[in-house]
């Protein structure tokens, strides 16, 4: 592990810091040049980012040079891995040195946490901070969880479409109620303050948005509806599709409300991954429905041919985010075939989950 971990790790940190070619912090050199054209009234190229993401990435880069903020981020980067690395250990249960010393080289050497410090994306700062709002959700009620759960997903917000299904599993807690409206107001007050820079206004923006949004999550990325779909010329079902799933994720969460958090959170994680136009980065997503099968695998609760079916895919999902992410950027026939295998192990680990919870709920049942 070390030998993957140390030389991709070493890479991407070169990417970060030191690169100043085409591909160095490529992501991050446009937020701050989009953050800076924004607060300056300037037009952009893209409009692929909702108006209420700029007052939150201003803190991050908008008042900073971009060669500052590529170290202001490698500083969030190492405090977001040691905080993701936190809820792994207590989620999936880890006690022995080995097992701590596996579980953070893995954290390292995969490809969506590479890519994503290579690239200066906003995924690692997200997961744990929309996890730890959910797990906050659980404890004992009080003023000061229901602030932090506030603010936790507001921040979360600057990647909206990766943290929303998140939502629905803070809003099976009725102690979540009023911090996710607390976050809706401070959205809508975000966008406001947003659009206050612009001369083109609020429905323009959106508009402008909309249009952009749609043709990039139809043509970028992979494993996502939008991508399927805009594959195959049905444009108009994009946002039906995508709203249908989040609306069965829904379902299925109320469904299984008492079940344990980690699977409520594993079943999310992928539909949040396939539900929208995501690229290699937001892949970090698969971490959580691991969390979940490694405590189920651990419970004890397993038959013989369950624990199999477990173990197996265990490891197929480790040697799938330890791969180079270089394979899934190829082109046909080889590229499609590590793309539609990345996407079957997602689809396989979801259909454990929703199985053990299915199981689990049937078992639980009087009489």
């Amino acid at each position: 592990m070390v030998l993957l971990a140390v030389p991709r790790l070493s890479y991407q940190l070169w990417r970060l810091l030191v690169d100043t070619g085409a591909n160095g912090a490529l992501d991050l050199k446009m937020f701050s040049y989009w953050t800076a054209l924004w607060f300056g009234d300037e037009p952009l190229i893209l409009y692929n980012l909702l108006p209420a993401t700029y007052p939150l990435l201003w803190p991050l880069t908008g008042w900073l040079s971009f060669e500052a903020s590529r170290w202001l981020w490698l500083l969030l980067y190492i405090i977001s891995f040691f905080w993701l690395f936190s809820i792994i250990k207590s989620g999936a249960r880890l006690r022995e040195k080995k097992e701590l010393i596996f579980a953070a080289l893995f954290l390292i050497a995969i490809y969506p946490t590479s890519i994503i410090i290579g690239n200066g994306q906003l995924t690692l700062f997200i997961i744990p901070a929309v996890l730890t709002a959910v797990l906050l959700g659980q404890g004992r009620p009080s003023i000061g969880r229901e602030a932090a759960m506030t603010l936790l997903l507001l921040f979360s917000t600057i990647k909206l479409p990766l943290s929303a299904p998140f939502f629905l599993v803070a809003l099976m807690s009725e102690r979540a109620w009023r911090p996710v409206a607390l976050v809706v107001l401070g959205y809508i007050l975000l966008t406001l303050l947003a659009v206050h820079f612009r001369s083109e206004g609020l429905l323009a923006s959106i508009e402008l948005w909309i249009r952009d949004a749609s043709h990039l999550a139809s043509q970028d990325g992979f494993g996502n509806v939008h991508k399927w779909l805009g594959s195959a010329g049905l444009l108009d079902f994009i946002l039906p599709a995508s709203l249908a799933l989040l609306a069965a994720l829904a379902l299925w969460l109320y469904m299984n409300r008492k079940a344990d958090i980690w699977i409520a959170l594993g079943v999310t994680a992928i539909v949040a991954r396939l539900w929208t136009y995501h690229r290699l980065y937001d892949d970090i997503l698969i971490i959580i429905p691991l969390i979940a099968l490694f405590r189920i695998f651990r419970s004890g609760g397993l038959s013989p041919r369950e624990r199999a079916i477990a173990g197996a895919l265990l490891f197929i999902s480790w040697l799938a985010l330890l791969s180079p992410g270089f394979l899934l950027q190829l082109g046909p026939p080889v590229g499609t075939i590590f793309r539609t295998g990345a996407v079957a192990v997602w689809l396989a680990l979801l259909a454990f989950l929703v199985y053990y919870a299915y199981r689990s709920k049937k078992e639980n049942q009087p009489g």
